[in-house]
């Protein structure tokens, strides 16, 4: 029975979005369009206020959990004359000592 139900509802609703569609593209006024329509003014508000609350729900931001990264990553880390140099632990080392032995002659 839900899922009649469901159908039903997704049906009214599809038809009141094609009403309202049809009425904002008419350019006649709320009042007149359903006037014209033979629908209650208070069921096309209904339906509007509904749209509209569905469409800024579906629009809203959502919070999403994000999980924390390692970071037990290995570093080689060097301090010379007060500066500091952060280095993957797998790092070519000839070129490590080929640049401290560059800065050394400075």
């Amino acid at each position: 029975m839900e899922e009649v139900l469901a159908v039903r509802d997704a049906f009214r609703a599809q038809q009141w979005a094609m009403l309202i569609q049809e009425c904002n593209s008419s350019g006649l006024t709320k009042r007149a369009f359903c006037r014209q329509r033979g629908i209650s003014e208070k069921s096309f508000y209904y339906w509007l206020r509904k749209m509209r609350s569905q469409a800024a729900e579906a629009a809203a931001p959502h919070l999403v959990q994000l999980e924390p990264i390692s970071q037990t990553e290995d570093m080689l880390q060097i301090q010379y004359r007060g500066a500091e140099l952060k280095l993957p632990a797998d790092v070519d080392l000839d070129a490590v000592a080929a640049l401290l032995r560059s800065i050394a002659s400075l």
